[in-house]
């Protein structure tokens, strides 16, 4: 087979943005798990001083428009790191 027939291959790029990485904002993701009676099951970034129950709940008051319900008993907090550190200075005072 001749070279000249063969498709050339060209790396794929990233789409470019008006933002600068730099600007980006990072996000915190918090995983939620439930029991099919409602009750969690686990739930990520809890600090030791709240029960499960008490983060899901501070997070739901601060932050409820970041929650995303799955099926299967799953849901996640998208939160911007600003407003996850601010849940958590709220929580430690």
């Amino acid at each position: 087979m001749a070279r000249d027939n063969l498709a050339r291959v060209l790396p794929v790029e990233a789409p470019r943005s008006h933002i600068a990485p730099a600007a980006a904002t990072e996000e915190v993701l918090i995983h939620v798990r439930f029991f099919p009676n409602s009750d969690i099951n686990s739930i990520g970034e809890k600090p030791a001083s709240l029960t499960a129950s008490q983060w899901y709940e501070r997070l739901l008051d601060m932050a409820r428009p970041h929650y995303q319900t799955f099926a299967g008993g799953r849901g996640f907090f998208r939160l911007p790191r600003p407003c996850f550190e601010a849940i958590l200075t709220d929580v430690a005072g």
